[in-house]
């Protein structure tokens, strides 16, 4: 195994001979180790956010930018309480949970959470739980410390929702949200970017070329 400063120092086309070169154990570790593949504009942004949100195309890494921050925030907080919202429950599960991207598929296996229902099981005591935004009286009662709102921009009635959720978001001394989206001029879009608590990544899909299929930029 190679130690860090070595690959630190490795051109791409080189590092990733390397991962293809490594076996077994060392190789699922580096598979679901973020830290290794993801790009500077994929790390959460420094200061005293209240929502991130990530503005990006189809194809940019939206999806498992979200789900790494969820599960970093389950695995240093034990016993945390998460919301993940998409426009239908249906979506939320398809994409933010098993999607190739999604909650399920970015652990080591060790680590996954268990799914039952509408719930996610971190072995620390960690929960999510998995909401739809075109039911917002579901959020009455559930209390979370963090949230990843995956494209809120084909939310219906996105500013209803928007704004129940921020009253389930009551537990700890800061919780925090993630917005991952495609742009759309929607009212919402344009409160939040305009709320000095918002921190904003904006991103193009060929940032992400080199993981997308040929021809799909063309």
């Amino acid at each position: 195994m190679k130690s860090l400063d070595e690959l630190v120092g490795m051109e791409v086309a080189d590092f990733e001979a390397w991962a293809r070169r490594l076996r077994g154990k060392k190789a699922a570790a580096l598979e679901t180790d973020w830290s290794w593949w993801r790009r500077g504009d994929q790390c959460p942004p420094s200061g005293d956010w209240h929502v991130w949100m990530l503005l990006a195309g189809r194809g940019f890494g939206k999806t498992r930018t979200g789900a790494e921050w969820v599960r970093n925030h389950a695995e240093t907080h034990p016993g945390a309480r998460i919301a993940l919202v998409a426009a239908s429950l249906h979506e939320a599960r398809q994409i933010m949970v098993e999607g190739e991207s999604g909650l399920l598929n970015i652990h080591p296996s060790a680590e996954r959470p268990t799914l039952r229902g509408h719930s996610l099981s971190w072995p620390n005591g960690a929960q999510a739980t998995i909401l739809s935004a075109s039911e917002p009286d579901r959020f009455r009662g559930p209390q979370f410390a963090a949230a990843w709102c995956d494209e809120v921009c084909k939310w219906p009635d996105a500013e209803a929702a928007w704004d129940m959720l921020q009253f389930a978001l009551r537990l700890g001394q800061a919780p925090r949200q993630v917005a991952t989206t495609t742009p759309r001029p929607i009212p919402l879009l344009r409160r939040l970017l305009a709320d000095e608590r918002t921190a904003v990544s904006r991103m193009a899909t060929a940032e992400n070329e080199r993981f997308l299929a040929p021809g799909f930029l063309e």
